[in-house]
């Protein structure tokens, strides 16, 4: 009941969003802990809490208090109760924030290479599309391949349908599939999201079905059905009956009222978990470059919160962002102009100044503004995700996001070559 409590404090915070993967994920738990069962009681999640406690410490972040909180309450439930099959911790990293903020920012140039592969079909198919980064267009309709397609609930729902079938076929043939043939079919799950979200997109251009329109979800759900769903009921039945052990009978282990000091160590770390998720998250970061360059002192230089620096004149409006460890996220465009009310399309990347930066449409009813980001540690230039992480991870490298923003498009090339030369 205290972990519950704490829980909702994320809830409230808007770091826990229901829907309707989460649901999907609470209601498949129950099924996995009838079919798996509890093993004996395991100390086995002890080092990792005890990493978490240590990592809160000394970092702030909301995301470290709810591997915390999580942490412990599988810890918990394990020393009690028994130990959980992987397929439950599976299904709570699917449903967390981490996962979807991942989901989200790694399979971006993957939706950027759906955009040009359905654009590329139609073209065969003899339809004038043009193809604007993530956008389509025809017959001045737009058509994006957006994170709802590939980054979020698409991918979240196949990945948690392809546990529930291995659980459901498992419970229907009496057989354990081997761990290596469990991994092929998650990744055959991932694929098939992809093919799915591919003839989605290339259906919703050829119907011209606008995101307006209540059949653009019920597109989105037939292919999920056709594409991801159907295919791996024929796929997980196959490979159980072709592959599967046969399951050996364990006796349950039997529920003994737990030890005193067991008990009482169970009461401090909850303590632990209130006293970090219930103080205020803030992060403390520090920029490696204080000053802008002086061919860039025209500009209006102001310092926000966590580090972040604004800089701004009649034209453009530039954020320079440091990004604290190769483990954290970036507020990017995707994020931050998202979340004030804008809606980013016709991303593309594009090569400037002997680099390559992200490029996209800003968009707030009658508003429409231009912008440009890429990553840079005052040496080199990325655009990738693992690039720039692992630069930080192997060479201590501090990376900060550059995000330049114009109304005027026809600036935003000449701002992005300025800044390029100072970062």
């Amino acid at each position: 009941m205290g972990y519950l409590v704490i829980s909702t404090l994320f809830f409230f915070r808007g770091y826990v969003h229901g829907d309707a993967t989460l649901w999907m994920g609470i209601v498949l738990i129950p099924l996995l802990l009838r079919c798996f069962g509890i093993g004996q009681k395991s100390w086995r999640l002890a080092p990792v809490v005890a990493l978490a406690v240590g990592i809160c410490c000394l970092r702030p972040e909301l995301s470290w208090r709810f591997i915390l909180l999580i942490s412990a309450l599988l810890f918990t439930t394990e020393t009690i109760f028994g130990r959980l099959n992987a397929a439950i911790f599976m299904v709570l990293l699917i449903v967390s924030p981490i996962f979807k903020y991942f989901s989200e920012v790694f399979t971006f140039p993957i939706r950027l290479q759906l955009s040009a592969v359905a654009g590329s079909m139609l073209k065969m198919a003899g339809l004038p599309v043009a193809i604007e980064g993530n956008n389509i267009l025809l017959n001045g309709s737009e058509f994006s391949v957006d994170p709802a397609c590939i980054g979020l609930q698409m991918t979240g729902f196949a990945l948690l349908s392809v546990i529930f079938l291995m659980a459901h076929f498992r419970m229907l043939n009496q057989k354990s599939l081997p761990i290596r043939y469990q991994t092929i079919l998650v990744v055959l799950a991932f694929a098939l999201n992809i093919l799915g979200n591919l003839m989605r997109i290339v259906s919703l251009v050829v119907l011209r079905i606008t995101p307006d329109n209540t059949l653009h979800d019920v597109i989105g759900v037939v292919c999920l059905v056709a594409y991801v769903i159907a295919p791996l009921i024929l796929v997980v039945r196959y490979a159980h009956q072709r592959w599967g052990a046969a399951l050996i009978t364990t006796q349950p282990s039997v529920l003994r009222h737990p030890p005193r000091f067991l008990i009482t160590g169970h009461i401090i770390l909850l303590s632990v978990c209130a006293f970090f998720c219930f103080q205020k998250p803030t992060i403390n970061i520090s920029s490696p470059q204080n000053t802008l360059p002086l061919s860039l002192q025209t500009y209006h230089v102001k310092k926000l919160q966590n580090g972040v620096t604004q800089a701004r004149n009649g034209h453009a409006l530039i954020y320079i962002k440091p990004i604290p460890a190769f483990y954290s996220s970036e507020h990017s465009p995707l994020t931050c102009w998202t979340g004030s009310g804008y809606h980013l399309s016709r991303i593309s990347s594009k090569h400037l100044a002997g680099v390559t930066v992200y490029t996209g449409s800003l968009r707030k009813e009658n508003d429409e503004l231009h912008t440009a980001w890429w990553f840079s540690d005052g040496r080199h230039v990325t655009i990738s995700q693992f690039d720039w992480r692992w630069k930080v991870l192997a060479e201590k490298s501090h990376f900060q996001l550059i995000n330049v923003t114009v109304e005027d498009p026809a600036r935003l090339d000449a701002e992005v070559k300025r800044w390029l030369k100072a970062f």
